[in-house]
């Protein structure tokens, strides 16, 4: 599942922010706000987020993981084998939001099948997003993303992380909303 936010159809994109603020896809590769003051404001978060790079390696059935590997799973993915890269980020400030979600073509009522918080750094913690994403990019790996001890989401990384904002997505709205009241104090 990809943490920077990637192309959906129009149709499946849906209210997106609390309190009325709305984000529309542009250049099909990374959310715009509507309006220059449309961005939500960094709050400090109740608990920090940890994005770790990570090597990935499929386990074999006969060994498991190779030495120095970890198996590791996230909501909704299968366990995979990482190694950790460099020194993890630690995100103590940022914007929650409810993000898009994703749900089956057809019928058009059925639930989502995928649920995303959107989360916007402030600029002073941008180049250290940039700097751990590109270091995933380059070893054609993944973000670890973990909030209070817990590994939330293993995504791979398509490209660095340049515009300051990432997704975390879940597969239930349970939890969703059990991450969101982690991160903040009044989600």
């Amino acid at each position: 599942m990809p943490s920077q936010p990637q192309p959906r159809p129009a149709s499946v994109l849906a209210s997106m922010l609390t309190a009325g603020l709305m984000l529309t896809v542009a250049s099909c590769s990374h959310l715009t706000p509507l309006g220059p003051d449309a961005r939500p404001q960094p709050h400090h978060l109740r608990s920090p987020i940890i994005l770790q790079a990570m090597r990935v390696q499929n386990p074999t059935p006969a060994r498991g993981c190779p030495a120095g590997f970890t198996k590791l799973s996230a909501p909704g993915q299968s366990p995979g084998c990482y190694r950790p890269l460099g020194a993890p980020v630690t995100i103590t400030s940022a914007a929650v939001s409810p993000g898009p979600t994703t749900g089956p073509a057809s019928p058009a009522d059925a639930p989502p099948t995928a649920y995303g918080l959107l989360i916007a750094l402030p600029a002073a913690d941008r180049a250290e997003l940039t700097a751990v994403s590109t270091q995933a990019y380059n070893s054609q790996g993944a973000i670890g993303i973990s909030v209070a001890g817990k590994t939330w989401a293993l995504p791979m990384v398509r490209e660095p992380f340049t515009t300051g904002q990432f997704e975390i997505v879940v597969p239930s709205r349970n939890q969703l909303l059990q991450l969101q009241r982690l991160l903040t104090s009044s989600g």
